[in-house]
């Protein structure tokens, strides 16, 4: 016996002096160049990348497998110029013994300056598909792959990039590691991790620092991984939510097969910025939660969640406990949840609601009898009540009301009296809501439908809404109207408003608007009804229409936030024009029903400059009105005495003074603010008004001048008085601000052009006179003269 142990020892003694040998020879004849060849050939051929290696190749045999590599760099499959890995150091040390029984122990992995890209697109196709490929892997009996066992004592990664592009999973990014550390690592063992990471991540945008320490246990075979005694911390930007400072504690566990997620002594703190919502350190605790889908359970235990926040300086508390909740398929049971949220401040609220125990399954859980009671004191006094079955979804994260009921009462010295009334069903999830609700607000009854849509970049909204009838005046507060003699005595000029439209590039949707009837002092509109539809940053109204000023309005309008451009295209029938210009522009210019027609844009980022920069055409036709501010008729009487002075006379425009005319009609040439008219044509019994000029809306300023003329009919109507200006033109110039226009006859060109008519009028008398032709009131002369005889006398006449 002592024999053969004698001759075993010798034989192994032999194995291993060969082995050591043959090692020894290896290093010492192993040529660095004549490897790398051989590798970057066969990755050309067996994987279709290229392989560089810059740097030099190390490697050590025994006791271990050492290789290093620096300068390596590999690139993406059968796309040579495209670089999938580069690495500026790395170690990897192999135990020889495990891999000839196909079992990789790697002793360590050391990793420094690495970038690396990952690719899927939507068809879920990986830039490291035919590197996960079977190629010449170890086999079975049955010709099967066996998976080479994983053992890794110590990983230590630094400076390491890898940059993201998953389209099916919607990330777009790059994850930087400054440090990663770790102790073995190996199937079903628990090993010490330490992180420091920056997430650089477009899509979700999450910006922010990831650190921490945690244990981390994989298994293969059940594909779960856990995090037990966890130590993490995230700072930075996620989701909108600004100064985001976050840590975790606890375990969890996640088997990427089923997709559950298991957690315990979960503890949440955190504090952040979300919109004007301040984030004060804040808790969120659970003893317990699990989810599995697949087997359609849920698990929760003594969840508590702790709010401090301050919104718009005031602070907010919130807080939310549910005991228990056990489903299980068919089967659940749990306690009531209840909670309060509380708003301090000037304005005192507070919001209590709490339901009956949970019912239903793990498809549909309802909590029947939500219920959420509502009182603000202070200034403004708000008491109400919600009611409704509340209903989730938790495979889907949704949650639904069913049976909502809820009634509102506001009350605040400034404003009148509101309660509103809601009824119907809404529904929401991470991805979308929908609601379809009825109600009331101080009896104007409304329905409006609806949903809306979280997976964009910007939420999509589409709403439909109906008011049979909308009183605003009920609703709003009284506004202070000036009265029409304000325009005599214009105020100061109040400082530019600004005007934004960026607004318009956070949604996107589209809306449906109908109003039987609405009001809003001094507007009445009918039969109202809106169509709008918002991408972009571009808001698109192809039609809006209402019954207004007796007659009716329609037309289309457009805005782009981009440029901060204003289209808008309008069509006025039968309206009562004096009421529309002293409804929008509180102006008293002008009576009587009328036509118009509007097609104007503009650009800029304030009122002011808006008006100077507006441009377009507009056309106005008017029947049976008047010209309000100056009586022509009254004045051109007193044309006598006007006409001795031969001088020009200002006058103030008086609301108690118009002009009549039958008809009027003029159209306007806008550019940079400016209106410009030539072709104004207005008729009354006595006069025959043109005129030219030009309207400075961004000054708000007049400067035209009306052209009168006497007409033939004006007998009757002072037509005495008006004799001797039949047939003149008297140029009327309006100038100065709209709100208070100063108007001048100019008398001195009338006198001239009068004094030129009546020399003109005496030369064609005398010259009647001489030559024997009859006037013009008189009948034709009785016997023929010879016109050569009568020219000839009456040339001699004019000589003397």
């Amino acid at each position: 016996m002592k024999r053969w142990a004698q001759w075993g020892a010798l034989g192994l003694g032999g194995v291993v002096l060969l082995a050591g040998a043959i090692g020894a020879y290896l290093v010492a004849t192993f040529d660095a160049d004549r490897y790398k060849g051989v590798l970057i050939e066969w990755v050309r051929e067996h994987r279709q990348r290229e392989l560089r290696i810059e740097g030099p190749l190390e490697l050590k045999l025994w006791p271990r497998l050492q290789v290093r590599l620096q300068d390596v760099s590999l690139s993406e499959h059968r796309r040579p110029q495209e670089t999938f890995l580069a690495l500026r150091d790395a170690r990897l040390a192999v135990d020889v013994w495990p891999l000839l029984r196909k079992s990789l122990v790697i002793d360590r992995i050391e990793a420094h300056g690495l970038t690396l890209r990952y690719l899927r697109d939507a068809q879920g196709r990986r830039n490291i598909d035919d590197l996960l490929g079977r190629d010449d892997g170890p086999e079975d009996s049955a010709g099967k792959s066996v998976p080479v066992h994983f053992d890794v004592a110590a990983l230590d990664i630094s400076d390491a990039t890898v940059t993201v592009h998953d389209e099916l999973g919607g990330l777009r990014g790059d994850v930087v590691v400054r440090r990663l550390q770790s102790g073995r690592l190996a199937d079903q063992l628990s090993a010490p991790v330490e992180v420091d990471a920056t997430l650089k991540l477009l899509q979700p945008g999450v910006q922010g620092r990831l650190s921490g320490k945690t244990r981390l246990r994989f298994e293969r075979a059940a594909s779960r991984l856990t995090l037990s005694d966890m130590h993490l911390a995230y700072q930075g930007e996620a989701l909108g939510v600004r100064g985001l400072d976050a840590s975790m504690q606890g375990s969890l566990v996640y088997e990427a097969a089923s997709r559950a997620l298991q957690a315990e002594n979960l503890v949440l703190r955190t504090r952040a910025e979300v919109g004007s919502l301040r984030v004060d350190p804040s808790e969120l605790k659970a003893r317990r939660f699990a989810y599995d889908p697949a087997r359609r359970a849920l698990r929760l235990e003594e969840l508590d969640v702790q709010l401090d926040a301050v919104r718009d300086k005031h602070p907010l508390k919130a807080q939310l406990r549910w005991p228990a909740l056990e489903v299980a398929g068919e089967r659940l049971t749990g306690s009531a949840m209840q909670g309060q949220v509380e708003l301090k401040g000037e304005q005192p609220l507070r919001i209590t609601f709490s339901s009956a125990a949970p019912v239903g399954n793990f498809d549909l859980l309802r909590l029947p009898g939500f219920q959420a009671r509502l009182e603000g004191t202070g200034p403004r006094k708000l008491t109400g009540e919600l009611r409704a079955d509340l209903a989730l979804q938790p495979e889907k994260a949704a949650v639904a009301l069913d049976a909502l009921a809820g009634r509102l009462r506001l009350e605040d010295p400034k404003l009148k009296a509101l309660d509103a009334r809601l009824g119907g069903r809404a529904t929401a999830s991470p991805q979308a809501a929908q609601w379809q609700l009825e109600g009331a607000l101080n009896d104007n009854e409304f329905d409006t439908r609806g949903r809306a849509l979280f997976t964009g970049t910007v939420p999509t909204v589409h709403m439909q809404g109906r008011f049979a009838r909308l009183d605003l005046d009920r609703l709003l507060p009284e506004r202070s109207e000036r009265p029409a003699s304000a325009a005599a005595s214009p105020a100061p000029t109040p400082p530019d408003t600004p005007v934004d439209l960026s607004v318009l590039r956070e949604w996107q949707g589209s809306l449906a608007l109908t109003a039987g009837e609405l009001s809003w002092k001094p507007y009445r509109l009918r039969d109202l009804r809106l169509d709008a539809s918002l991408e972009g940053g571009m808001l698109r109204v192809p039609r809006y229409a209402a019954g207004l000023w007796g007659g009716r309005v329609e037309g289309s309008a457009f805005a782009d936030a981009r440029a901060q451009r204003v289209v808008l295209k309008a069509q006025a029938q039968q309206i009562d024009v004096e009421a529309a210009l002293r409804d929008v522009a509180r102006k008293d210019l002008l009576r009587g029903t009328g036509r118009l027609q509007l097609d104007v844009e503009s650009a800029g980022r304030s009122l002011q400059e808006m008006k100077s920069r507006l441009a377009g055409k507009a056309a106005v036709q008017v029947r049976d009105g008047a010209i309000k501010g100056v009586n022509l008729a009254r004045t051109l009487r007193e044309a006598k005495a006007a006409l001795s002075l031969r001088q020009d006379a200002l006058q103030r425009a008086r609301q108690t003074e118009e002009t009549d005319f039958s008809e009027l009609s003029a159209t306007f040439d806008i550019a940079q603010g400016v209106a410009r008219n030539d072709d104004l044509d207005a008729k009354s019994p006595f006069l025959r008004l043109g005129g030219a000029g030009a309207i400075d809306i961004g000054r708000n300023r007049i400067d035209y001048t009306l052209r009168a003329t006497v007409a033939d009919t004006s007998k009757g109507q002072g037509g005495g008085d008006l004799a001797r200006l039949r047939g003149l033109t008297v140029p009327v110039r309006l100038s100065g601000p709209l709100e208070a226009v100063d108007w001048q006859i100019q008398w001195s060109a009338v006198a001239a052009a009068a004094a030129e008519a009546a020399v003109k009028s005496r030369i064609e008398d005398k010259l009647r006179k001489e030559l024997g032709l009859p006037s013009p009131s008189e009948g034709a002369a009785s016997e023929p003269v010879r016109p050569r005889d009568r020219l000839k006398d009456a040339l001699k006449g004019l000589i003397r």
